[in-house]
């Protein structure tokens, strides 16, 4: 399997544990520790409910408000691209979730994640949260 264009093995060992440390750091609300997953004007996008939080700090407020019941996630095949001719090294990375619920529940769907590499390492600049099921009939 080759690697996509404009990534070497170091980026991917980098990548992959950027996206598993979103986990660990956002499901135990360790507010301190998104900052090594987020760019300080990070997004996420929570499509199911039509949701946005835009900053850092924003993420920090919306991880807090879960307190106990954050979900807790899995993150699972991910696959990287590379748009040859974007000048940043901007990488895109389309991943399934799992999320276990308080309630012993699963939710799951697709992360569409931006990563860019900053002067501290690489970071999500956006993430798009988009639900499978369960399915809600409106």
């Amino acid at each position: 399997m080759s690697l996509p264009a404009g990534l070497s093995p170091d980026d991917l060992a980098e990548l992959r544990q950027l996206l598993a440390l979103f986990a660990h750091v956002f499901d135990n609300g360790d507010l301190d520790g998104l900052a090594e997953v987020f760019t300080e004007d990070g997004v996420i996008v929570l499509a199911g409910p039509g949701r946005e939080f835009q900053g850092l700090d924003a993420i920090r407020e919306f991880n807090r408000s879960l307190g106990e019941r954050s979900p807790d996630h899995h993150t699972l095949d991910t696959v990287f691209t590379v748009d040859p001719t974007d000048p940043y090294g901007t990488v895109r990375a389309h991943s399934r979730y799992l999320a276990l619920l308080p309630d012993g529940s699963i939710h799951n769907g697709d992360y569409l994640d931006v990563l860019v590499r900053t002067p501290k390492g690489w970071r999500i600049a956006h993430r798009r949260s988009v639900p499978r099921y369960p399915v809600r009939v409106q």
